[in-house]
């Protein structure tokens, strides 16, 4: 049972600006984290406790602070009076070095750079370019794009490629044109290869012929190497590259390819997905591991909020959660890794009884009225939210909470249980840091599916339990590894905000002097600090009016607030004994991960974690280590479905999705039982339920792959792999007259038994009373079709720009 303690602390001071607050920027600081969401180690130990605060607000107006909020300077107005410029200057955007966080650029009319954060400033020769892409290999080399004109009779001249290449080596002092008719370039995110050099540049473009490609270059494309023809794009992680490209003639939509990391070179494969199904319209890679990829791809144009996610070892695809929920805005997806845990995600689903119903509903529509009334259906009102402790292999409704935020029983039994909000409904997403481990927050609600009202939860082993902290939904940022977590109520206008040292048993409020709408709080990157910056909104009054003017005459406009949280000088105690977490009187505990199942072998090894114990109130002195206890023989757990295979919501047997059967096979081949062991497991021996050995089956046999009910259950066999030996045949007199033996024996029987045969069938011939059996017999290919309609979910997604509007954007 949760017990809330509220505590009230001293009024906080404020800083009001010319207008809401557009991006925050962390000058020095441990990591940068890139517009690709790539995070970026940065070395600076000698100013690793000195980080300056850039706040760049709607109106262009760029503020910094060098003591976290305390006090403030207007960095627009000291360019404004060191270089002579006018009232009118403002900066565009703001952007930060991936290779060191200590240089910022300003870009306005005219730019500036610094490399201290702020105690200096040059000019910074922007030349009219636009989408800077950094090196995270070498400060001084930057990519950039600047439009041009072209003649539209050449086959190079396209709308989308319009772009000339610019690449500089001395950080902007000059800039270099390296290629024309670009569409986009990036930085090789290949860095930890020796072969691959830090200049490898990646580029969408046209060629002299009109071909669209995709290339790379090693200098600054003085050569250039193909990779792909008629691509319309890439993405790349550290991983692998992804290729969009133009589909076969068979198939709607556009294809992707997907080329692992090979050294120097690449070998983009097609993405074959297991359903039969030739419409793909959008593709979204959700998440890159070491050893897995998530892709989200939605079949059709209609429904493109539902999409399928897919998941690969680098190899094949297999189906990991179908109806995922995604945004026709955006395009973001409802699908959240849990940074701290590996293998956990959270994603929500439409359910897929009233998917089907909605699929129906649209085939009926005639007029394009009804498609518009249509837009708004009820599929919305059917949302779900699942979690997976094994990389997507089962999925599992989220455990709701005991008890309420005010102590009262949920009593969530039964089809019950807890949904969380996504990326694709609110700022207030499912929130978790790779420093504060097992600690996820979220909103949401508790019942059959997301609705409202929404209340604010929290886990700290995972994922498995939940707590409700608070009545409301809230905008929250995590601090000293999870030791500190602010809350500040959402779409409210408040004056004070809460804040938890114990994982939200108890509360402490934290007021300031204004009272605002609160935008966001957010904390340096690494989520290691106590102090927190919190920044909204307040209706703005205009210095020319007068006390007779009404209301909406005087606050017309929004004005920006900034306010500082340190909660450094709460004077907490430092932990005691991290040292040696089973002392009693230490303040940190043992704790060691569990799957769904409870058991606490996770991918083949037990972990330890050394964290902080909830009750202690005290300062975090040292970061939470992970130890790996021992290695576990393998179990079912350690295996996912297989390449054509699905498992259920809530878990079970993998059961095929197609139909499929060996092709010319003689002797013997490798049969799959349905299951493939996770990427990155490292359990030993135990059950095994990868390939097994069996013979090849007879020609003049029915071939029939069992589909869902009649698929027998995989052969579980422990210990070693099988070994696959060819058997050796010897030659007989038995081999030769085994047949002609047992026709003269079964001749034998019937003889001498006849009496008792012929006794019997006239028994079951006069019991016309006794119901007869039903007979089975092989189905025919018809018959198995039409099973498969049944029984293979009919989950379709959707969206992308179709076909032609495609080719007229891109000038084709």
């Amino acid at each position: 049972m949760l017990i809330l303690l509220v505590l009230v602390i001293g009024v906080q001071s404020d800083y009001v600006i010319d207008s809401p607050v557009d991006n925050v920027y962390w000058c020095g600081g441990s990591i940068v984290v890139t517009p690709d969401d790539d995070i970026v180690n940065q070395e600076n130990e000698e100013n690793l406790h000195r980080k300056v605060i850039y706040v760049q607000s709607n109106k262009g107006i760029i503020y910094r602070s060098a003591d976290y909020g305390q006090k403030w300077e207007n960095v627009t107005f000291t360019l404004q009076q060191k270089f002579n410029l006018t009232d009118q200057y403002r900066s565009k955007d703001v952007l930060q070095s991936s290779n060191d966080s200590h240089i910022l650029y300003l870009l306005g009319t005219p730019s500036f750079q610094t490399t201290d954060c702020g105690k200096t400033y040059r000019l910074f020769n922007d030349n009219k370019l636009f989408g800077y892409k950094f090196n995270k290999m070498d400060k001084n080399q930057i990519l950039a794009f600047q439009d041009k004109k072209c003649d539209r009779t050449l086959k190079n001249c396209k709308e989308l490629y319009k772009k000339s290449l610019l690449v500089t080596l001395d950080g902007g002092l000059s800039w270099l044109n390296a290629l024309e008719n670009v569409r986009d370039a990036a930085w090789d995110k290949l860095v930890h290869y020796e072969m691959v050099p830090d200049s490898r540049i990646i580029v969408t473009h046209i060629d002299d012929e009109g071909e669209l490609r995709v290339s790379y270059s090693d200098d600054f494309f003085k050569t250039t190497r193909p990779i792909e023809k008629d691509a319309f794009g890439f993405y790349q992680t550290q991983t692998y590259l992804f290729i969009l490209v133009r589909p076969d003639p068979y198939s709607v939509g556009y294809d992707l390819k997907m080329s692992p990391h090979l050294g120097d070179t690449y070998f983009p494969q097609e993405i074959i997905l297991p359903l039969d199904d030739q419409s793909k319209h959008t593709f979204t890679v959700l998440d890159v591991t070491d050893s897995q990829v998530y892709l989200s791809v939605s079949h059709s144009e209609d429904l493109s909020k539902i999409t399928n996610i897919y998941m690969s070892d680098g190899n094949e695809f297999t189906v990991s959660l179908l109806g995922n929920v995604r945004s026709q805005d955006t395009g973001h997806c409802d699908f959240e890794r849990i940074k701290s845990m590996k293998g956990v995600y959270i994603a929500n689903i439409f359910d897929y009884e009233e998917v089907e119903r909605t699929i129906q509903r649209r085939k009926r529509i005639n007029t394009e009225k009804d498609m518009k009334s249509q837009q708004a259906d009820k599929l919305d009102q059917y949302k779900k939210s699942l979690i997976t402790y094994d990389f997507g292999g089962e999925w599992h409704p989220i455990k709701a909470p005991k008890y309420s935020y005010n102590g009262q029983p949920l009593n969530c039994n039964g089809d019950c249980s807890l949904h969380l909000r996504g990326r694709t409904q609110t700022s207030s997403m499912i929130y978790s840091s790779q420093d504060a481990i097992g600690i996820i927050i979220g909103t949401g609600n508790t019942g059959l599916y997301l609705s409202q009202p929404t209340q604010t939860y929290l886990s700290r082993d995972g994922g498995h339990n939940w707590y409700e902290i608070l009545n409301g939904s809230y905008i929250y940022e995590i601090g000293d590894h999870g030791g500190l977590i602010v809350f500040a109520k959402q779409n409210e206008i408040i004056k004070q905000v809460q804040y938890t040292l114990d994982e939200g048993m108890t509360f402490q409020n934290y007021t300031f002097n204004k009272k605002m709408t609160v935008d966001n709080i957010v904390t340096e990157p690494s989520n290691f600090e106590q102090k927190f910056l919190l920044y909204g909104r307040i209706q703005g009054e205009k210095s020319n009016t007068t006390e007779d003017d009404d209301y909406f005459t005087r606050f017309d406009y929004l004005r920006g607030v900034l306010v500082p949280i340190d909660l450094s000088n709460l004077n907490l105690r430092k932990c005691q004994l991290p040292e040696d977490p089973s002392h009693p009187d230490s303040d940190y505990e043992y704790w060691i991960p569990q799957n769904y199942y409870q058991k606490k072998c996770l991918f083949g090894q037990k972990m330890k974690y050394t964290r902080r114990k909830r009750e202690a109130k005290c300062r975090n002195v040292v970061e939470e280590k992970k130890t790996i206890i021992e290695k576990c023989p393998c179990t079912e757990e350690d295996w996912e479905c297989d390449i054509g295979y699905h498992r259920k919501i809530g878990g079970g047997p993998c059961t095929p999705m197609t139909k499929g059967s060996p092709d010319n096979c003689t002797g013997h081949y490798l049969q799959t039982q349905g299951y493939r062991k996770i990427p990155g497991d490292e359990c030993e021996g135990g059950v095994y339920l990868g390939y097994i050995e069996v013979e090849c089956p007879n020609k003049d046999e029915v071939k029939k792959e069992p589909v869902e009910d009649d698929k027998p259950e995989p052969v579980i066999q422990k210990q070693e792999r099988p070994r696959f030996e060819p058997k050796q045949f010897k030659s007989s007199l038995l081999d030769k007259y085994g047949s002609l033996f047992l026709y003269i024996v079964a001749i034998i029987l019937i003889f001498l038994l006849r009496n008792q045969i012929f006794n019997g069938l006239r028994a079951i011939r006069g019991a016309s009373n006794i119901k007869k059996q039903k007979s089975y017999y092989p189905p025919s290919e018809e018959e198995l079709q039409q099973q498969r309609k049944q029984q293979m979910p009919k989950i379709k997604e959707y969206e992308m720009l179709n076909r032609q509007e495609e080719d007229e954007e891109a000038g084709l």
